[in-house]
């Protein structure tokens, strides 16, 4: 199965990103595709490098950019909007538009969206 993942929601929030890696791993063992993630809206903010709030919790930063072989894409305006530019992003991310996150839905079977909103 091809699964997609669309992140707008930012690191803070534990529970997502921790569920997100947490699916990454178990579809991987599954031997499920991986299509891509897009950070979108508050999401970008999981994508700048150096982003951490300490030993006590995990990088997700460092944690998204050792999935080497996903696709990770933000949404230009929203990086933008909180200047984040290509060299303060982790490696192996693209700042592209909205575009990227409709070929990876067109491309999954299924699509699996992280909000912040209640």
């Amino acid at each position: 199965m091809k699964i997609g993942f669309a992140v707008m929601t930012e690191f803070l929030k534990y529970q997502q990103i921790y569920s997100l890696l947490k699916l990454i791993e178990a579809a991987k063992a599954k031997n499920h595709q991986i299509t891509g993630i897009f950070f979108f809206g508050t999401g970008v903010l999981n994508i700048k490098k150096g982003a951490h709030l300490g030993k006590s919790t995990k990088n997700i930063p460092l944690e998204l950019e050792n999935l080497h072989d996903i696709p990770k894409y933000a949404c230009q305006t929203w990086a933008d909007n909180y200047a984040i530019f290509p060299e303060d992003t982790i490696q192996g991310l693209e700042i592209t538009g909205l575009g990227e996150l409709s070929n990876i839905t067109k491309e999954s079977d299924k699509m699996i969206f992280f909000g912040a909103h209640a």
